[in-house]
C-alpha cells in the first residue's frame, strides 16, 4: 500500500470516528499534553550549483561564472512532529524529515570536435569520440529538530513562542557510473559512497492562532548558521518555514493540511592550479574562485494529529 493510500485510509477512519463520537464541546484550547502530528510529505527537492572564479597566468586575467540547477523530483515521504507541553507556557518540540531520492542519466556517444566548443579558442586536433555513459544516484537526507519554546505572548486565542533547539542532519549519497568505451578508451565502472551526520544549534519561532473552536492555525520557522556548530565545515545557513490549519474531529483526534518549505545553502571558497598546453604560450593558470550549493525541498503537507 503506498503512503498516499495509507494517508487516505486513515483519514477516512478518523472521520469515520469523529462521526460516532459527539464532539460538540471540542476546542483547541482544552488541555492536552502530547500532540503528535502523522503527515505525508509530497515534496518537490532541486539542487543548485552557482560557481564564479577568476583564472590568471600572472599578466592577464579572466573572469567566469556559471549556475545550473538539477531538478531531483516529487515523491511522497513521511512526516512526524511531537510536541510535549511542560507548563502552558513552555513546550518541548521533535520534528522529523526523512526524503530519498533516486534518478538516472544517459548520454549517448558521439563525436565532437573540440575546436567547436570555444568560439574564441583556437583548439588543435580532430573530433574525438565521447562514449555513451550510464549514470545512477541516489540521495538519502534526514532532518530531526528538538527544541524549547516559550510562549512569550499567551492568549484564549492567539500565541507567539520562541525557540531554541539543536538540528541534526544525516545526509547519505551513493552513485555509480559506466562507459561504453570507444576505440581509444576502456569500458569503466565507478562507484561512489558518502555519508555524514552533523549538529548545531537553532532559533525558532512559532504563532498559533485559534479563530474557533474547533480550528487551529499554525506558523512555524526556524534558522540556523552552519558556523554555530559542526552542521558543516562550509559556510551556508539553513531555513525552514511550515503553514497548517487544523480541524478538531473529535476531543482527541484532528485532521491537518498545509505546506513546508526548507533550503540549505552552503558555499566554499577553492583554489586550482594547471598548465596549458606548450602551443598554446600561456603557462602556468591559477584559479581562485567560490563554489556554492543550494538544496531546496517544498511541497504540501496532510495528515492526522492525535491529542491527549
Amino acid at each position: 500500500m503506498t503512503l498516499r493510500r495509507q494517508i487516505a485510509v486513515l483519514m477516512g477512519a478518523t472521520l469515520a470516528l469523529s462521526i460516532a463520537t459527539p464532539a460538540s464541546a471540542q476546542d483547541f484550547n482544552d488541555d492536552s499534553r502530547f500532540e503528535f502530528r502523522l503527515s505525508g510529505f509530497d515534496s518537490d527537492s532541486s539542487i543548485r550549483f552557482v560557481g564564479t572564479g577568476v583564472a590568471t597566468n600572472g599578466e592577464d586575467t579572466e573572469s567566469a561564472e556559471g549556475a545550473g540547477t538539477l531538478d531531483i523530483g516529487k515523491r511522497w515521504r513521511p512526516r512526524g512532529e511531537l510536541a510535549f507541553r511542560l507548563t502552558p507556557r513552555q513546550t518541548l518540540r521533535l520534528n522529523h524529515y526523512d526524503l530519498r531520492r533516486d534518478r538516472a542519466w544517459q548520454f549517448e556517444g558521439d563525436w565532437i570536435d573540440p575546436g567547436s566548443i570555444f568560439d574564441e579558442v583556437e583548439l588543435p586536433g580532430d573530433p574525438v569520440e565521447v562514449p555513451t555513459v550510464d549514470f545512477e544516484g541516489k540521495v538519502s537526507f534526514r532532518l530531526t529538530t528538538l527544541s524549547y519554546d516559550f510562549a512569550v505572548v499567551d492568549t484564549p486565542t492567539f500565541e507567539w513562542a520562541l525557540g531554541l533547539g539543536i538540528t541534526q542532519a544525516s545526509l547519505k549519497a551513493q552513485a555509480s557510473g559506466s562507459s561504453s568505451g570507444t576505440e581509444e578508451l576502456d569500458p569503466r565502472f565507478e562507484q561512489l559512497q558518502w555519508s555524514r551526520t552533523r549538529t548545531a544549534p537553532g532559533l525558532g519561532t512559532r504563532l498559533t492562532w485559534t479563530p474557533a473552536p474547533r480550528w487551529r492555525m499554525e506558523l512555524q520557522g526556524q534558522y540556523l548558521e552552519t558556523s554555530w556548530g559542526n552542521f558543516t565545515e562550509e559556510r551556508g545557513h539553513y531555513e525552514r518555514g511550515t503553514l497548517m490549519a487544523e480541524y478538531l474531529l473529535t476531543r482527541n483526534i484532528a485532521v491537518h493540511v498545509g505546506y513546508d518549505w526548507f533550503r540549505l545553502k552552503l558555499a566554499n571558497d577553492y583554489t586550482a592550479s594547471f598548465d596549458a598546453p606548450n602551443e598554446t604560450d600561456v603557462g602556468t593558470i591559477d584559479i581562485t574562485g567560490t563554489l556554492s550549493g543550494q538544496l531546496k525541498v517544498h511541497g504540501p503537507v496532510a495528515g492526522v494529529t492525535f491529542r491527549f
